[in-house]
């Protein structure tokens, strides 16, 4: 496995994207007119993006959220790829740039029924800050 830094308008980023929407809508089911596809109005300027035998297969994304704030958005790995430690190094990635942009606290949102996820970000020392139903707020201090 290889991480490369990209750029959101690359071909491979819009398809991971659009799985990661694909699948959201999915899971969400009935929920799913909550959930917007991803759109330019995300402002998203930082990806990295996971490949196998040069397939991109997952990506992770940063973007400045405050002063000295940065958040951690898209994250996704294609399902056969799941377990393996790949969303671990992604969420290293933006870690490691959101210190190097001065930021003192990494933000991010998601749904309390993405368990794997929840539990990644546990384990990586994010705290939840704000719960709403299934929607969870977490943050970890750099």
């Amino acid at each position: 496995m290889k991480i490369a830094f990209l750029d959101v308008i690359s071909e491979e980023v819009i398809q991971l994207f659009s799985e990661q929407d694909d699948f959201m809508i999915d899971f969400l089911g009935d929920d799913s007119v909550y959930y917007t596809r991803y759109s330019k109005n995300e402002n998203i300027n930082n990806i990295w993006v996971a490949y196998f035998d040069d397939l991109p297969i997952g990506c992770a994304a940063y973007r400045k959220k405050s002063t000295y704030v940065g958040e951690v958005k898209r994250m996704f790995i294609k399902k056969e790829y799941r377990g393996h430690g790949i969303s671990k190094s992604l969420l290293d990635m933006v870690e490691q740039h959101a210190k190097q942009c001065g930021d003192h606290t990494l933000h991010l949102s998601t749904r309390i029924t993405l368990e794997p996820a929840i539990t990644l970000y546990r384990h990586s020392g994010f705290l939840e800050t704000f719960r709403n139903g299934l929607y969870v707020e977490m943050e970890k201090k750099l």
